[in-house]
């Protein structure tokens, strides 16, 4: 009788806490925690594990390290671009993982600002998603800014338009045919960028022993551009300065949780290209960085700057000392997640409702066409003389993906102590954040301070570009927070009402994923080499 009766109260009580989670959320956010589910139809899992190991890569690798690359070399030389991309790194490490976690538990398209809104509160979801939508339509808009800046090297018979539009116009049609069209360009895309990115580091360390060049005898290069004219162009400011190009250069690295809604089994393909993200752009970024600084001077007029030289890709430099004669973009990837993510906002209530239309072939037509009109509204100030708009637009994208970070760590944060609060083991979780909470602290407060630093150095002496691409974006994010917070009413939820349930991947994960995913650490570590290699 006594159990009996101990049941019934523990069932009323777990009743009471559903129904006061139900009522907060109708009240408070006036939508329903399953709106994304009930969408009709549905976003498509059609994603393969090959297509997003691929796109885990491929999506962070476009100008950002093809031409921006160079000015962060010119702001802070080879020792300074290589500490801000280690420390960037380091941030993007634990901002991965925490992302993974909550995406594979609960596999959702445009995941993160679904986890905002529901593990903290409406209208941080809302700022979250919107700057992260803005920040990949501006990424899109530099992308097709910066093909000019580099075609005009090789030709200028080509008006700089005629480069922009083709491109734009593939990768609206490319997104136009779905998920599986967008992944299946992505895949030949970074195989392209991976393997001009491998070469780029081979050719550029043999070039650097003297073994090819364009001179005769062969110039050994080695160090001697740390020495003249220098390891650091400007000394802890310069790395400061590059904090902000470094980022914007590693944006995307979160795209694999955007795409958790349209894999085939994301419980088993998001972990293992989340574990693998980390060790490539070590290789690919830290090592072509690294490759840079040997061969080119960070004083070198060719490297992007806001001076009217012909701007050069830093791999077309080295190229052209190894005695050879190459440019991609992530404008794809772009696209596909920007669009996503309204299309996510849209199902959360927190934008135009048609937006969230799905079309027969799984793909969110009008936030595509919303996405791509505001990418070319964008592109349209490039007519603007000058790479001012460039270096605005980057810098506008880098600081954009630290308010991005920093949300998805605060999310994780509170995920885990409403995991905590409610009882929950952490044995249904597909994948762990090591070290937690360091991760998620750690996070937070470094791109909150770097966020709030990077444009110091542009207070004195004044620059408008600096300050306008380092501090608008967070003027704007403070604003749009303070407008939807009034207009939502939203309270931060309290833990143990968070949702933990709606969405959950529990019918996609088994146990035998588990253990591929767990298993013997000599298993890890042999099939992490084997991920990782190929």
């Amino acid at each position: 009788m006594i159990t009996e009766k101990t049941q019934n109260d523990g069932s009323s009580t777990a009743s009471r806490k559903e129904e006061a989670r139900i009522e907060h959320y109708n009240q408070d956010d006036k939508i329903s925690v399953g709106s994304l589910e009930s969408q009709n139809p549905k976003l498509k899992r059609t994603l393969k594990a090959r297509h997003l190991a691929m796109i885990s890569i491929g999506g962070v690798i476009g100008q950002g390290l093809f031409l921006s690359s160079g000015a962060n070399l010119n702001a802070a030389g080879p020792a300074g671009a290589l500490i801000a991309y280690g420390i960037i790194g380091f941030i993007v490490y634990w901002v991965t993982f925490s992302l993974g976690e909550m995406a594979t538990y609960i596999p959702v398209s445009g995941s993160f600002t679904i986890f905002c809104r529901r593990f903290v509160d409406t209208s941080f979801g809302a700022t979250i998603g919107y700057n992260y939508w803005a920040c990949w339509a501006i990424i899109v808009a530099s992308e097709l800014t910066a093909i000019p800046l580099i075609m005009e090297f090789w030709t200028d018979k080509v008006p700089s338009w005629a480069w922009s539009g083709i491109w734009l116009l593939i990768i609206f049609v490319l997104n136009i045919f779905g998920a599986r069209s967008y992944a299946e360009a992505e895949y030949i895309f970074s195989i392209i960028k991976i393997l001009a990115v491998i070469v780029f580091i081979i050719v550029g360390c043999i070039t650097s022993g003297g073994l090819v060049g364009n001179t005769s005898p062969h110039e050994v290069y080695g160090f001697k551009y740390w020495k003249d004219p220098g390891a650091f162009s400007n000394g802890a400011l310069g790395v400061v300065n590059a904090f902000v190009l470094a980022s914007f250069s590693m944006q995307g690295t979160e795209i694999v949780g955007i795409t958790a809604g349209e894999c085939e089994n994301p419980a088993k393909q998001v972990p293992r290209a989340i574990k693998n993200v980390f060790w490539r752009i070590i290789i690919f970024y830290i090592g072509s960085v690294f490759v840079m600084g040997m061969l080119i001077r960070y004083d070198d007029p060719r490297n992007l700057s806001d001076t009217d030289s012909v701007t050069v890709s830093p791999f077309t430099i080295v190229f052209e000392l190894a005695g050879l004669n190459s440019v991609l973009s992530c404008a794809n990837s772009g696209m596909y997640v920007s669009s996503r993510m309204l299309c996510a906002l849209a199902n959360e209530g927190i934008a135009y409702k048609k937006l969230a239309h799905i079309s027969s072939r799984g793909v969110p037509i009008y936030s595509l066409t919303c996405t791509a009109l505001v990418c070319l509204v964008t592109f349209a100030t490039s007519f603007i003389p000058g790479k001012a708009l460039f270096l605005v637009l980057t810098s506008l994208s880098g600081v954009a993906g630290f308010v991005t970070w920093g949300g998805i760590c605060f999310a994780h944060y509170r995920f885990r102590k409403a995991m905590k609060v409610q009882n929950r083991s952490l044995d249904s979780l597909p994948i762990r954040t090591p070290f937690h909470p360091f991760g998620d602290i750690f996070g937070m407060i470094a791109c909150t301070v770097i966020a709030l630093m990077a444009g110091y150095s542009y207070f004195v002496p004044p620059s408008a570009i600096g300050l306008i691409g380092n501090y608008a974006g967070l003027i704007l994010c403070a604003i749009g927070y303070t407008i939807t917070k009034i207009w939502t009413r939203s309270k931060m939820v309290p833990l143990e009402l968070i949702d933990l349930d709606t969405g959950r991947a529990d019918d996609i994960f088994t146990e035998e994923d588990r253990n591929e995913i767990t298993g013997p650490w000599y298993a890890r570590i042999g099939k992490r080499i084997v991920n990782v290699l190929t």
